[in-house]
């Protein structure tokens, strides 16, 4: 799960390099040729989505998401780990949820052949990455809902 979460978010990476590229470029066109490029708009937006969606589940799998936890640091660790088994429970359920709805409003904008204002790029793959993206965040979640039950199980045998 590590492995494929650090792949998907490693292209994210590249999409949000590839983004600053040519945002920048796209600035320089309109100050010295004033002329934009084209499509910039398009593949940001686009971009900007699957850079989000992508690096969904590296995130949860570092422990990267903010937390407050002001109130849960004062219990045992124990009940910690009970308080992390169920959030991770409840993000799984939610995200399930997420994907979905992202996944039928994905065949809503292929039957309907929606595609960007400029490129004229599909939405609907850009829209299937991001339920790919849901879904191995769904199942990061899960797994870490699993190794905290563990850890609570075993704390008991000891």
């Amino acid at each position: 799960m590590k492995q494929l979460s650090r792949v998907i978010h490693y292209i994210a990476q590249v999409i949000l390099l590839l983004m600053a590229i040519l945002i920048t470029l796209d600035v320089l066109s309109r100050w010295i040729l004033k002329a934009p490029i084209t499509g910039t708009v398009d593949f940001t937006e686009l971009g900007l989505s699957l850079v989000i969606f992508l690096s969904l589940a590296y995130t949860h799998v570092r422990e990267g998401h903010i937390t407050i936890d002001f109130v849960i640091e004062r219990f045992s660790t124990r009940i910690q780990w009970i308080f992390e088994s169920v959030i991770n429970l409840l993000i799984t359920g939610l995200m399930l949820l997420v994907a979905w709805s992202t996944c039928e409003y994905a065949i809503r904008l292929f039957y309907a052949h929606t595609v960007t204002g400029d490129l004229r790029i599909p939405l609907f793959p850009i829209a299937m990455l991001a339920v790919i993206g849901t879904m191995l965040f769904a199942l990061t979640a899960f797994l870490h809902a699993i190794h905290y039950l563990q850890k609570v199980v075993h704390s008991n045998e000891s």
